[in-house]
C-alpha cells in the first residue's frame, strides 16, 4: 500500500499522541510499552492513515495520495457499547478506503520591522487535519514542496517579499471512525468535513536560525472541496531580518 502510520491518541480535547509506530509490509503493527489508561478515561483511540505507495501498480490512486484516515474509539464510556483500548488489546483489522484528493493554496509574505523593505526568508511547513469529536492527526510531510523560499518580484504586495505555495495531495473526505468492539466493528463517515491547519515556520536564509517575529504561522484550510483549489489565506511574516 505504502507508508501506513499508526498513532495511539488520548480522549478527546487532550490532542495527545502517546505512541506512533509504521504497519510493516503486511499492514501489522504492534505498540509496545503503551502506559496504563490515565483515570477517568475508558481508553485510548487509535488512528491510522496510509499513502499510496510511489510505485502506482502496488495500490490505487497517485503515488503519495492518501486513503481516508480511521479512527477507532474505545467502547464502553461516552462514544457507545463496546471495549475499552487499553494495553494488551488487539484490535483487529482496521480497513482503509481510498480518499478524494484536493488541492490547498496559499501565500506567504515578510517584511522586516518598517514594514517598507522586503526581506526573503525561508519558509518550511507541516499539516495537522481535525476531524470530529476533537481527535487531532498529525498527517506526514507533505513531498513536494515541503518548503520554500520567498522573493522579491511583481506580483508581490508593495514592501513585501513573497511566495505562493500548494499542496496538492490531501485529502478532501473526512475521516471514518468505529467504536471498538470485540465481537467486531464497522467504520462509517465522521459527522464533519475535513479541516486542516497549516503551519508555516520562518528562518533565515544566511544562518537558518529564527528570523521573525513570531517565528511560526499557523493558517486554516476549512471543509475543502475536491477537484478544486481550496484557498488557505496569507500568512504575513514581519520584523524579519
Amino acid at each position: 500500500m505504502g507508508t501506513v502510520i499508526v498513532s495511539l491518541e488520548h480522549g478527546p480535547g487532550d490532542f495527545t499522541v502517546v505512541k506512533q509506530t509504521n504497519a510493516d509490509a503486511q499492514g501489522n503493527f504492534r505498540l509496545n510499552n503503551v502506559p496504563a489508561v490515565p483515570s477517568g478515561q475508558e481508553g485510548y483511540a487509535i488512528v491510522v492513515s496510509a499513502r499510496a505507495a510511489h510505485d502506482p501498480g502496488t495500490a490505487p490512486g497517485a503515488p503519495g495520495s492518501f486513503y481516508t484516515p480511521a479512527i477507532l474509539l474505545p467502547g464502553g464510556g461516552n462514544f457507545g457499547a463496546g471495549d475499552p483500548i487499553i494495553p494488551g488489546t488487539n484490535v483487529g483489522t482496521i480497513g482503509l478506503r481510498f480518499t478524494s484528493q484536493t488541492d490547498i493554496e496559499g501565500n506567504v509574505t515578510s517584511t522586516d520591522s518598517t514594514q517598507k523593505v522586503p526581506v526573503p526568508i525561508h519558509v518550511s511547513f507541516g499539516l495537522l487535519g481535525i476531524f470530529t469529536r476533537d481527535f487531532v492527526f498529525q498527517y506526514p510531510l507533505i513531498p513536494a514542496p515541503s518548503s520554500f523560499n520567498t522573493a522579491t518580484g511583481s506580483t508581490c504586495p508593495a514592501g513585501t517579499a513573497c511566495a505562493a505555495y500548494q499542496l496538492t495531495v490531501v485529502p478532501s473526505d473526512p475521516a471514518e471512525e468505529a467504536v471498538f468492539s470485540k465481537n467486531g466493528y464497522t467504520f462509517g463517515p465522521t459527522q464533519s468535513g475535513a479541516s486542516f491547519s497549516i503551519f508555516l515556520n520562518a528562518t533565515s536564509l544566511l544562518n537558518g536560525k529564527p528570523t521573525c517575529n513570531p517565528q511560526t504561522l499557523e493558517v486554516a484550510a476549512n471543509n475543502l472541496k475536491p477537484d478544486s483549489p481550496n484557498q488557505a489565506g496569507t500568512a504575513t511574516f514581519m520584523s524579519c531580518h
